[in-house]
């Protein structure tokens, strides 16, 4: 036995002398399985079925390894709220196993700059737009907040008796923004976001999210400083939802939205310019130009998008370009295309680009003009604060791109209710996490549905592995005589629209709402109710009748986070949730004691990347439906059973 071996079999002593604590031999055999990987630098893919512990069944063997080596470990997870039980749960725990030296390790949780407050944003010139009320207690919160995350600043707000009406728009507006002045801002030094950075840069074992380690491979592949610095191991829990999350990661769209964050982030660069000319004399000439440059730049972004307004949209959009080329033959594509419209969006683009360089170069020019007018403080604080942004302006510069040269993807348009949306999307990762993740370090890949029939080949694809190590651990639990099964009775429920816009939703809608009735009111609660749209789960809402004593919560009201603890802490109420409560959420006790799976997430192929990516599976000789619907709907369904569990 090796000595790492023998560190780990000496902590789960510990562990199972714990009062209350189950023995899990499949946990043992799982953390055995984890160090032997480490000690080899081979990385490894673990099927670790709901109820084995895999938290602590990973956490133990790479806490040693790291006290041993003195090497970085990263821990990432779906969502933030993952990340954050992780982080205030499982940790700890596996800290204290370890006595003193544990207690000296030094970790950090780390997630996205929005996902932390602005302090600049709370004290600053953009908080006059801020509720009065609101901003007496938001600055009674910041010397208290510990990380400021928004899950810390929810049940303050609600403890205040704040309205929730007031609370929606709340947080977009006091997030950290893409780029600021960084250094020069007067609130650097407790800066909730820079302060966990600093922090992060120092850690041994970092707990975050999928998309802050895929964020951070990005910026490293295009020759950017990363989020994370180098690290040498890389541990994804979740790791089923790693495909999807590099879609999103590496997708584009161009949107009324969209607009309206560049124009907001150029009035946060005028506001940020302003900022750093306080305390002396100003140069006004330049903050009026500046903010008339703002000015122009919306105008001039209004105009180009001109030709997109009013265009007649199909209700699932339309294909503009995609890459392989050859995949514009195949039937369903040309069904769903328009490559006609490529040239006006071609112009649309041009005119975006050249406001974009515009705006910059003029930024530039007046920041030179007046550079004899400022302090040397002035003038470093505003170049700080423009070379900042520069990078967020540059990502959406290069992004449009992609929209007319979709690289290895493809690119389409679609009707939103606010007008339209042109978006691309890789259709797929695997070589680009096999490029930019795993050539970096080793890593260890686990979930709870890995498997597809028994085996990985379907995962493995998806993100890029081939000759990897794997293991699948038993299931801990006697499915068959520990739960029942529910299936509406026949005819009890219509098809399913074709869209929530369909003239059939409606009754579709309350069929479905008078089903939970019967169900919730039978379980008195108690539930976690699944969907995979966000206009069905709203559309169920609203059909759904009031029951008395029980507390309907619905996912997008508030933080995930809080919305978690609310219902975990009030046993009769029920809570709806879309993707991110499919995927490790736990609450465990009586107050998740039924799960509703409102459908079965097949992938009906109508929107353009879904034709484009059964197309694409076409053309490689596959059946789309074999290769990939099934085996996509099935990790969905096993893991929406396992909160359950």
């Amino acid at each position: 036995m090796s000595s790492l071996q023998a560190v780990i079999e000496n902590i789960f002593e510990r562990l199972e002398a714990r009062e209350g604590f189950e023995a899990r031999p499949v946990q043992r055999t799982m953390a055995t399985f984890i160090a032997e990987r480490l000690q080899q630098g081979q990385t490894a893919c673990i099927e670790a079925p709901t109820g084995v512990g895999k938290s602590l069944g990973a956490l133990i063997p790479l806490i040693a390894w790291t006290l041993a080596t003195d090497k970085r470990v990263v821990v990432s997870t779906y969502t933030n709220v993952l990340a954050e039980q992780y982080w205030r749960k499982d940790l700890p725990l596996a800290l204290e196993l370890f006595g003193e030296a544990g207690q000296l390790l030094r970790t950090q949780l780390v997630m996205g700059r929005s996902r932390y407050a602005c302090i600049d944003r709370i004290y600053g010139r953009e908080s006059h737009t801020l509720e009065p009320t609101l901003q007496r207690f938001l600055r009674e919160w910041v010397p208290l907040a510990q990380e400021g995350v928004e899950s810390e600043l929810a049940p303050f707000l609600r403890r205040k008796g704040i309205p929730q009406s007031l609370l929606r728009d709340l947080w977009r507006q006091i997030a950290t923004p893409p780029a600021c002045r960084a250094r020069t801002c007067p609130h650097y030094a407790n800066c909730f976001y820079y302060r966990q950075r600093r922090a992060a840069a120092n850690a041994q074992l970092i707990i975050t999210n999928h998309s802050v380690v895929l964020t951070d491979a990005l910026l490293k592949a295009n020759g950017a400083e990363g989020l994370l610095d180098e690290y040498d191991w890389l541990l994804v829990d979740e790791a089923h939802d790693l495909p999807e999350a590099a879609r999103r990661a590496l997708e584009f769209e161009l949107s009324h939205e969209t607009l309206e964050e560049l124009i907001r982030n150029a009035s946060s660069l005028s506001h940020q310019i302003a900022n750093a000319l306080e305390g002396e004399q100003r140069p006004d000439t330049l903050l009026n130009t500046v903010a008339e440059l703002v000015q122009v730049l919306a105008r001039g972004c209004h105009a180009a998008v001109a030709p997109l307004q009013g265009v007649h949209l199909p209700a699932e959009g339309c294909i503009l370009a995609i890459h392989p080329p050859e995949l514009m033959q195949d039937e369903s594509v040309q069904k769903v295309s328009r490559p006609d419209w490529l040239p006006a969006l071609q112009a649309v683009v041009d005119n975006l680009q050249s406001e974009l360089r515009r705006f910059y170069s003029e930024i530039k020019r007046e920041l030179k003009h007046h550079h004899s007018q400022m302090s040397d403080r002035q003038y470093g604080a505003v170049r700080e604060a423009v070379n900042q942004y520069a990078s967020w302006f540059r990502q959406i510069y290069m992004g449009l791109n992609l929209l007319v040269n979709p690289v290895d993807g493809v690119s389409w348009i679609e009707a939103t209710p606010a007008g339209w949306r042109v978006c691309y999307q890789p259709l797929e990762v695997g070589a680009w996490l096999a490029a930019h993740l795993w050539s970096r370090q080793p890593a260890t890949l686990m979930s709870a549905t890995l498997t597809i029939d028994g085996a990985f080949d379907f995962f493995l694809r998806q993100v890029g592995l081939s000759a990897v190590s794997t293991l699948r651990l038993p299931p801990v639990f006697d499915y068959a005589r520990q739960c029942a099964l529910y299936l509406p009775p026949r005819g009890a429920l219509p098809p399913p629209p074709h869209s929530a816009r369909s003239h059939d939703a409606p009754a579709y809608y309350r069929a479905v709402a008078e089903q939970l009735r019967q169900i919730l009111q039978a379980t008195r609660g108690r539930a976690l109710v699944l969907f995979t749209s966000r206009a069905e789960m709203e559309a169920v809402r609203d059909a759904l009748p009031p029951i008395p004593s029980l507390r309907l919560m619905v996912q997008g009201d508030s933080a995930n986070a809080d919305l978690s603890q609310r219902f975990r802490e009030d046993t009769e109420s029920v809570l709806f949730g879309l993707r991110s409560f499919w995927t490790g959420f736990d609450a465990p006790g009586e107050t998740l004691s039924c799960v509703v799976l409102v459908r079965i997430p097949f992938e009906v192929p109508v929107s353009p990347p879904q034709v484009a990516r059964h197309a694409l599976l076409r053309w490689h000789g596959e059946d789309p439906f074999e290769s990939w619907t099934l085996p996509l709907a099935k990790q969905p369904v096993r893991q929406g059973f396992g909160r359950l569990i």
